[in-house]
């Protein structure tokens, strides 16, 4: 087929990592253990990412014996990350924070023994540790489109391929791997390959794990601020002093802000708390308008929302107690 631009979105798949053993059993991915039509009696889980830990809860919660290997939510901010843990503990999974280092079927079960030696068994083994672009039958090479070490087609900030008449969006590239950001990210390329010169704008990207609690966040993580040479401030704030969660009965979580301490700009909003996904966008707004900590604490909250928390934490950067205007 011939064309003046061409447009790659051939997406990802699981990626099945190089464990010894794994070719000997019927491992499933996240796509064959929605195809299930038995539960299995015990589930050892490979990875402590986004999919891992969603499919781990589903599946405890519908009463399987689960065993997590891996760290959990790796990337999310440690102090939220680690009271994820501790509620994966109460749903009574297994959490193993190593690396599976080799996979042995002995009889019905499977036995996964981790780098430091210890064995988590299970009727099936749930694969769960990334996802790799499919460019494998495309031949990129031979068309001039250059891949990073992991095999995502890279492209510039117009979502041009290193061959100018082809351009490339979603999974397949190093993008973030959320389906809003391929849908944007897809038409800007899409606009792009017919003459505009449009860019996406990954300010305050949000994302929401959709765990019990949900685990969610917009913008920056303390680490990666950082990294690219901030001088961070930022604040904790424990869902014990959020009025919503209180009236909940659910305290399990925290939020967190993560701000430039030369200018009080907000660089990032975390939070592990039920429904914290709902409280992302106000979070997009306020780091995509530029707020400071101080705007965003002045910045009117509805009382007993959990949106409220985000308001309250801003006001520890004054250093005055987490208090609601009515609680």
């Amino acid at each position: 087929v011939r064309a003046k631009s061409y447009l790659i979105a051939t997406g990802a798949e699981p990626l099945i990592p190089a464990i010894p053993g794994i070719e000997q059993i019927e491992y499933l991915t996240s796509t064959t253990a929605m195809e299930l039509t038995e539960l299995p009696d015990s589930l050892v889980v490979i990875g402590g990412g986004f999919v891992g830990l969603e499919q781990a809860q589903l599946f405890a919660r519908l009463g399987v014996d689960v065993t997590v290997i891996g760290r959990l939510a790796p990337h999310a901010e440690p102090e939220l990350s680690s009271e994820l843990r501790k509620a994966f503990l109460a749903d009574g999974i297994t959490v193993i924070g190593d690396r599976a280092a080799s996979i042995a079927r002995i009889d019905r079960l499977v036995h996964v023994t981790t780098g430091r030696g210890t064995v988590a068994v299970g009727e099936r083994v749930l694969v769960a540790t990334g996802r790799t672009p499919r460019t494998e039958k495309l031949d990129l090479a031979a068309a001039g489109i250059a891949t990073d070490e992991r095999g995502f087609v890279v492209v510039d900030e117009l979502q041009r391929t290193t061959n100018p008449a082809v351009f490339a969006a979603g999974d397949v590239t190093d993008a973030p791997q959320y389906v809003y950001v391929a849908a944007m990210a897809g038409k800007i390329a899409a606009r792009n390959a017919l003459g505009s010169s449009e860019q996406v704008d990954y300010t305050g990207i949000p994302s929401v794990l959709f765990t019990s609690p949900q685990l969610a966040s917009a913008g920056i993580t303390e680490a990666d601020a950082i990294a690219a040479g901030y001088r961070c401030a930022c604040r904790y704030l424990r869902l014990s002093d959020v009025p919503r969660a209180i009236a909940n009965h659910d305290t399990r979580g925290g939020i967190k802000i993560v701000a430039d301490s030369d200018s009080g700009k907000v660089l990032g909003v975390h939070a592990l708390a039920d429904a914290a996904g709902e409280m992302m966008l106000a979070a997009t707004y306020a780091i995509k308008a530029g707020f400071t900590v101080t705007q965003l604490a002045d910045t009117w909250a509805p009382y007993l929302t959990m949106a409220e928390g985000i308001r309250l934490t801003a006001n520890l950067f004054r250093n005055e107690l987490p208090t609601s205007c009515c609680a």
